[in-house]
């Protein structure tokens, strides 16, 4: 069941939007991995200064913002180690795809070729 080079190119297409929405979501994960490195420099800075040392409830407080921060993070790590291996599929489907439309248009081309070539033969000789 041979397809034409307009359907594996339409194929083409759909695979890199999915490969660019999986680029998208990389990039998403990284800046949220960033924000929340912002937010624990920001407690870990505020609990070594001297006059916030002191206050129990702020370092409870802050505790518990740094442990669901850590929480956030490991859940962050594990969606792009995912969605990473998501991208790299796609990418090598992407390639494998692009090979394919390729060599597609390249046969379509030679069977044209070919028929002109014929057509010219029967014209002359016909």
């Amino acid at each position: 069941m041979a397809r034409n080079s307009q359907e594996i190119e339409r194929l083409f297409r759909m695979q890199k939007q999915i490969f660019l929405f999986s680029s998208w979501l990389l990039q998403k994960l990284d800046t949220q991995v960033y924000q929340l490195n912002e937010k624990e420099r920001r407690i870990l800075l505020a609990l070594s200064s001297g006059d916030l040392a002191q206050h129990d409830r702020f370092i409870g407080n802050a505790a518990e913002r740094l442990r669901k921060i850590i929480e956030e993070m490991a859940r962050l790590s594990e969606a792009r180690a995912k969605v990473n291996s998501e991208h790299d599929r796609q990418r090598m489907m992407l390639k494998l795809m692009a090979e394919r439309l390729s060599k597609m248009r390249g046969e379509e081309q030679r069977a044209e070729e070919e028929r002109d070539l014929l057509d010219l033969l029967e014209r002359r000789y016909g």
